[in-house]
């Protein structure tokens, strides 16, 4: 799958890795990044071959934490 926040690879057959790709935000956790993070997560989970799963940042950090700017604009009912 093709992902706008995150990038994947796999090493030796059995270490994927996952690198938030948000550099201008700092990684900042926002909905489109949490979801793929989620779906790379259990894709990689259900692969009997992926003995160990590593999540890095990119660039400068590894998450800043929430992204306040797309949680502003967060509506509840």
């Amino acid at each position: 799958m093709n992902y706008e926040c995150i990038t994947t690879r796999v090493e030796g057959d059995k270490v994927a890795f996952i690198t938030m790709n948000r550099p201008k935000a700092l990684n900042a956790l926002n909905e489109q990044l949490m979801s793929e993070l989620g779906h790379a997560l259990k894709g990689f989970d259900a692969d009997d071959a992926i003995g160990c799963m590593v999540i890095t940042g990119s660039e400068k950090a590894f998450a800043a934490g929430a992204d306040i700017t797309a949680m502003a604009k967060l509506t509840f009912t």
